[in-house]
This record gives structure tokens, sequence and C-alpha cells, in this order.
């Protein structure tokens, strides 16, 4: 063999290489999806529709090729995510692709609410509006990951340094202003709910939790503060500190954190605010290296999630925790999500009525859309059938409401993405990812003013760049905390 024909040879392994290394991720990925829909399918039609069919849980056979065509519009959105996690967007979408926009794909077809060609129809739609969200948010941007920036001069643009901010003619040191905006909002949040419906020490069962849950919406009734105010307590403020003192090995206040979202719990009943840590301390142990990750594994936790509770109740011959876990953060959201398609698909759509748009526009309903979704599932109810943010798009404006939302979402992502800028991916993950799990079950709108996604976005803004090594090997130490 010569010289040339070797080199040639040589050549064509490499490409060969090239090639099957391009093929692996989209392969791997697509097999991901396929496992979540075989597991979603089998949890939902074995293990949830039986016990809830009184609840709207319904489920009928779905044809093998209306089954393999759905998956497939799944595999095609979950390849046009962010092949790699490198900003704060990329946690956003997975995760709304994983525990929100995947069910609502893959459902349709087998909930009972839509026919077959309605069912595949709709599930287009959704695709094309999501995937064309998570286009936009990368389209034109820099892929600009927290390594990347790390390397950077320490400066912004306007040549003020890294850790600090400018306030009109100010500078302002980032970390004493997230402290202050934490210290301000807490002190708000703590002193309304000692006022409103004071506070409850006692460790509250996951059996016990509804009595707990209606008091406290009694104390609601009559309005205040207090609604606004809290979900961005536990599911930001208390974060925030919480990480922040954990990167910093402030232990006092981690603890001081951790008994904020205690009292939370015990006094409101809301489950989520206990299940929030071990969630955020898993987002933050996935995402924690020095090369950006696949986004993979934020899709394979709901796998795993549906998974373990199944065992779980199998072997307790309960349903407990699979009505927990996988009915309500991921069976709920796609089956709603068909109910919606199937009823404002013959009614007139509610235009916001009930919302931002109230003052200038008649409702044609007496209620609002989760109200009227709740009456049309179990008449004669008083349910709040929350769904997700597409879903509620749909409601108020039909196919036109589905880009409504993926537009503003992109617009949300593409800010969160430059205000965040020089802040570790893994960090503001875990400081956004409970309030974007609410997504799936609330309007975008209700989810910023009143699930802490606003909160959120602007701690995010001004938060020190600094700091933050455990979450990020290659970030800088920064000051003290």
């Amino acid at each position: 063999m010569t010289v040339a024909s070797a080199r040639d040879v040589g050549v064509t392994h490499a490409s060969g290489f090239r090639a099957a290394a391009a093929l692996a991720r989209p392969t791997a990925l697509a097999a991901v999806v396929v496992v979540y829909a075989a597991t979603l399918h089998a949890v939902y039609t074995g293990l949830i529709s039986g016990p809830f069919a009184y609840a709207g849980y319904t489920v009928v056979p779905q044809p093998w090729q209306d089954q393999v065509l759905a998956t497939l519009v799944a595999v095609v959105v979950a390849l046009l995510l962010p092949a790699r996690i490198t900003r704060a967007s990329d946690i956003v979408l997975w995760m709304l692709f994983g525990v929100c926009v995947a069910p609502a794909i893959l459902m349709p077809g087998y909930t009972g609410y839509l026919t077959s060609i309605e069912a595949m129809r709709f599930a287009l739609l959704l695709a094309t509006a999501f995937a064309a969200a998570a286009v936009a948010v990368g389209w034109g941007g820099d892929r600009v990951g927290s390594e990347d920036l790390q390397q950077a001069p320490a400066v912004d643009g306007g040549g003020t340094a890294l850790d600090t901010v400018r306030i009109g003619s100010r500078v302002v040191d980032r970390n004493a202003l997230a402290w202050v905006l934490c210290a301000v909002y807490s002190a708000a949040t703590y002193g309304v709910m000692a006022v409103t419906t004071g506070f409850s020490l006692h460790f509250v069962a996951l059996d016990d939790v509804y009595d707990v849950r209606a008091a406290y919406a009694d104390d609601l009734s009559a309005g205040g503060p207090l609604g606004y105010l809290l979900s961005g307590q536990a599911y930001v403020v208390n974060v925030y500190v919480l990480i922040r003192a954990f990167a910093r090995r402030t232990w006092p206040l981690v603890v001081l954190a951790l008994l904020g979202q205690f009292v939370i719990y015990t006094t409101t009943g809301f489950k989520t605010v206990l299940f929030s840590i071990p969630a955020m301390v898993a987002i933050a142990v996935v995402l924690r290296r020095r090369r950006p990750r696949s986004g993979a594994p934020l899709l394979l936790g709901p796998v795993l999630l549906m998974l373990v509770s199944a065992g779980v109740d199998l072997l307790q011959g309960s349903i407990t925790w699979t009505s927990l876990f996988s009915r309500r953060f991921i069976v709920t959201p796609g089956l709603l999500t068909s109910v919606y398609a199937d009823y404002f698909s013959d009614h007139p759509v509610a235009l916001w009525a009930k919302s931002f748009t109230r003052l200038w526009v008649t409702s044609p309903y007496d209620v609002t859309p989760t109200k009227t979704i709740g009456q049309y599932m179990l008449p004669g109810s008083q349910v709040n059938a929350n769904a997700n943010l597409f879903a509620d798009g749909y409601a108020n404006l039909g196919t036109v409401g589905l880009f409504v939302i993926a537009a503003v979402l992109a617009v949300w992502l593409r800010c969160l993405d430059r205000w965040s800028r020089g802040v570790p991916a893994s960090v503001v993950g875990v400081l956004v990812v409970m309030s974007a799990v609410t997504l799936s079950n609330t309007s975008i709108l209700t989810a910023m003013l009143s699930h802490g996604l606003l909160v959120g976005t602007v701690l995010v803004a001004v938060m020190p760049r600094r700091g933050w090594r455990w979450f990020d090997r290659d970030a800088g130490e920064g000051p003290p905390a």
C-alpha cells in the first residue's frame, strides 16, 4: 500500500467516524422519546385512567399508526431543541417539552376527547408552535455559555465591572443588590403572611395537606397580596438564598432558607413547595459539569419519575405516588390540552375577556375558561381545570393563540438569556425551574404575576455573576456572600 492510499484509507475512516457521531445524537434522542411515549401510555392506560375515570381521565384504543405518527412528531420537536445546554432558555425549553408539550402531543389520540384526525391536527399545530418558539429563541443569538463568559474580560458592554450593574448614573454591586431585593421581598411576604394566615410549624403529612390547603384558601378569600407574593417567595427568593448561601458555604442562611420553605409548606399545604428542594438538587447535579450537557437527561427525568412512582405503587398496592407525581405533573397537562382543544374547537374562544382584556372585551362565558372546562368535564362542579400555557392560548384565541403564546414565550426566553449573561446556566435553571414548570398548568401571564416567573427574571438580571463555583467549576469565586 502506498503512502497516498494509506492516507486515503485514514481519511475514509475519519469520515466514517464523523458520520457515525453525527447520527449518534439524533438516534439516542429518538430512542429516549420513544421510551418516554411508551412509558406515558403505559402509566396512563394501566394505572391512572381506571381510578380517575370519574374525573375525566378517559382512555380509548388508539390505532398503532396514529401512535407511531404522534411519537414521530414528538421526535422531530425534540431534535429541533438545543443540542447542548449552554443557556437558561435551553433548560426551560427542555423542561417544558418534558412536562407539558410532549404529553400534549402524544396523549390526545387516546384520551377520547378528539377524533384521530383532530388529535393529529392539534398535535401538529402545537408541535409547530413550540418548535417555532425554540428556533426563534436561538435565531441570530450568541450560543455563549457560562464557560466562555468566564474566560472573557470581567466587564460588561459599558465598561462596568462584571459583578456590578449600572442603574442610572450609579454603579451598584450586584451581590448587595440581590440581597436587598431578597430581604425586602421576604419581609413583605412573611409580614403579610403573619397577619393573613399566621404561621404553622407543625409538619403536615401528605394525606392531610388538603385540609390545610382549604383553610389557606379560606384565609385568602378576602383578597390581599399574599397570593401574588407567596409563590415568588417559595420558588425564587428562598431558592436564591439557598443556592447562594450553599455556594458561599454560609450555612446559617442555608438553614434559614429551608426553614422559610418549611413554614410555607406547613401553612399552605402546597406539596410543590416541599418537593421543590429535591427537584432543584436534581437539576443542579444533572447540569453541573464543565462541558455543556445534552438536554436528553432532562427528558429522561420524567421517564424515571413515572417508572419509580409506578414501581413503588405496584409494590404497595396503591396509586398514591403515581397520582402525586405522574398524574399531576405530566399526565394532567396532556389530558387537559386535549379537552381544551375539543371544547374550544366547537365553542367561542374566550379572548382573555376574564383577564387583561376585560375592560374592552365582553366574554361569551360567565366564568373563566378553567371553570368552563371544569364544568364540561364534571357537570355541576366548581373545579378549576387549569391547563398549560398553550391550552390557555387555544382557549382564548384558537389556533392563532398557540402561535401568540409561542411568540410571548420566545420573547421572554430571549430576555432571560440576555439578562442572565455571565451566570452559569445551571444556576439560572435552578432559580427559575419551579416557576417555569407552573407553565404546564397555568397561563404565562398567571405564571409571571402569581408564580414567581417575573420575580425570577428580575432577580436573574441583577444577581451576581461570580461566586458560583460549586454549580459551575469554571466560575470565579467572587466576593463573599
